[in-house]
């Protein structure tokens, strides 16, 4: 993996926390601590457009597929929802008694879920845009979580340094697992393979196989872990720290392939737009696109 080169994307006035995408049309949409949600033509790095601000920091956006409604949650637990074709507020609901650090919804199904600092991880039906079941995690509190790529379970990031499995048809959780001496910030399930994974505080990468036995850790960046990313091909993983890095794995070999300059200050989210497009977010108010390409090794 090698960078050809990169865009900034300035417009937010404050950190960015937050990023997610339509992948038919490849607009991304970015939100942070100045309340914004700003809409990125990534395919040709124009302007943002401002399309919504709300009262508080953003820190959870998801846009619903085959859908023009986007999801907003911010650090007072509310939740909004935004139809963008006709560009107004279809919901506002307190969906958590503190800061909203997870959304996500079924590719093809009408549910979704939610995650917050209250320890509650909120199942949604996204069809009326209404919570219907809530199940305390952690009295320490939740970050982000992941779907599994079969859908039948979840992983949630937790504050008390676990990891939580929990079941998509019964709503419990299934197992508990250490995962950071401090806080678990981010996890994601590989697209490809039976792997998942996380990073936190200690700003170790950590890769789980099927069991939840460790097959891989790594310092990877002082300070925190803030965000990974999976590549499409389950080949690569992308994660982003306090220390303002971004670096390229190799999962399959257990090495670092390539480290990415540039944020001046902390990295907050990742997304992969493509196999050859990586988007990035930072306290530097910064949305960086990263051109690269697979390099002969």
């Amino acid at each position: 993996m090698r960078l050809i080169g990169d865009w900034d994307l300035p417009g937010h006035a404050g950190p960015v926390y937050a990023l997610t995408c339509d992948y038919a049309s490849k607009n991304l949409y970015s939100g942070g601590a100045d309340g914004l949600v700003a809409e990125w033509d990534s395919l040709k790095g124009h302007p943002a457009r401002a399309i919504a601000r709300v009262p508080a920091a953003i820190y959870a956006l998801h846009r619903l597929p085959n859908s023009t409604q986007l999801y907003v949650g911010e650090s007072s637990g509310r939740v909004y929802v935004l139809d963008l074709a006709r560009k107004v507020l279809v919901r506002l609901l307190q969906a958590h008694q503190g800061a909203v650090f997870g959304l996500f919804s079924h590719p093809t199904e009408s549910e979704g879920w939610s995650s917050g600092r209250d320890g509650h991880f909120v199942f949604w039906d996204t069809q009326g845009n209404e919570p219907y079941a809530r199940l305390l995690i952690s009295e320490a509190g939740l970050r982000g979580f992941a779907l599994h790529p079969k859908g039948q379970r979840f992983l949630c990031a937790a504050r008390d340094g676990c990891l939580y499995e929990i079941d998509r048809a019964t709503r419990q959780v299934q197992r508990q697992i250490p995962a950071d001496p401090e806080l678990v910030f981010t996890v994601q399930y590989c697209p490809t393979s039976p792997l998942a994974a996380s990073g936190g505080k200690s700003g170790i990468l950590r890769l789980w196989n099927a069991d939840f036995q460790c097959v891989w850790e790594v310092s990877a960046h002082t300070y925190a872990l803030n965000t990974l990313a999976w590549h499409p091909s389950g080949k690569w993983l992308a994660t982003g720290g306090r220390d303002r890095l971004i670096h390229i794995w190799d999962v399959t070999q257990k090495v670092k392939r390539l480290t990415l300059t540039g944020h001046q200050r902390s990295v907050n989210a990742l997304l992969w737009l493509g196999p050859d497009t990586l988007v990035s977010a930072g306290d530097d108010g910064l949305v960086k696109i990263w051109h690269l390409e697979e390099a002969d090794e």
